[in-house]
C-alpha cells in the first residue's frame, strides 16, 4: 500500500511488533496497543483503518468492544475494512488439512474464541449506527489450482502448522518429532494434489 499511495502516512499497531525489518518508509509509524484495551490514537484520527486476522487473537465478546475502538479513531466519512479468514472443512476426515482445522477449531473453542466470526462481521458491524455497510465480500482460492496465490497459501499454510505443532500435537494424533515432520509432508501434499479451500471475508464500513 505504501508503494501505491507514497504521499500517504501509514500507522501499524499490535500487542507485538511484527513489522518487517527491512522495512525503508519513512511515513510508517509503529505502536504497541490492544484493541480491546483501548488503541493509542485519539478520537477521529484516521481517514482509514484496516483490522485484520483477528480469529485467533479476540474472544467472541470481545470482538463488538473491538469493533466500537476502531471506529472510534476513524474520522466522520472515513473508511473501516475488516478481513478475517474463513476457513472450512474438507469433506475427507482423513485428510491432513481436515485434521489441522479442526485442531485450530478445537483450540479456538477452548479459549472462547470463534473460527467462524467472519460469517458475523456484517452483522457486528451493522449494530453500530454511526457506520454505513459499503461492500461485504467472500473470496476462496482453491489449493490445488497451481496458481501463485495458491502456492502462496499453502506456504502458509503449512509455516503455521510448524509454529503451532508443539500446541496441536495430541489434537492432531502426534506424539513424536518423527510424527510432526511427516504430518506437515502430509499435509504440504494433501493441499498441493487435492480440492481444499481457503476462504477470506472482507467488510467495509463507512463512518456517518
Amino acid at each position: 500500500m505504501i508503494n501505491d499511495y507514497p504521499n500517504c502516512t501509514y500507522h501499524g499497531c499490535d500487542i507485538v511488533n511484527a513489522t518487517s525489518k527491512v522495512l525503508n518508509a519513512n511515513q510508517f509509524t509503529f505502536s504497541y496497543g490492544n484493541v480491546v484495551k483501548g488503541l493509542p490514537y485519539a478520537d477521529n484520527t484516521f481517514d482509514f483503518v484496516h483490522m485484520r486476522l483477528l480469529i485467533l487473537a479476540l474472544r467472541k465478546e470481545e470482538w463488538p468492544i473491538a469493533i466500537k475502538e476502531v471506529i472510534r479513531v476513524i474520522k466522520p466519512g472515513g473508511m473501516l475494512q475488516l478481513t478475517e479468514a474463513h476457513l472450512k472443512l474438507p469433506d475427507d476426515t482423513s485428510c491432513a488439512y481436515y485434521k489441522l482445522v479442526s485442531a485450530f477449531k478445537a483450540v479456538a473453542h477452548s479459549k472462547g474464541q470463534d473460527m467462524d466470526i467472519a460469517k458475523e462481521l456484517e452483522d457486528m458491524l451493522s449494530v453500530n449506527r454511526n457506520v454505513s455497510i459499503m461492500q461485504s465480500e467472500c473470496r476462496w482460492c482453491r489449493s490445488n489450482s497451481g496458481t501463485l496465490a495458491a502456492k502462496k497459501l499453502i506456504w502458509d499454510g503449512v509455516e503455521i502448522a510448524k509454529s503451532t505443532m508443539s500446541s496441536i500435537k495430541p489434537l492432531l494424533g502426534v506424539d513424536s518429532e518423527e510424527g510432526a515432520l511427516k504430518f506437515l509432508d502430509d499435509l504440504n501434499y494433501c493441499l498441493t494434489h487435492t480440492e481444499c479451500y481457503f476462504r477470506a471475508r472482507s467488510v467495509t464500513a463507512q463512518k456517518l
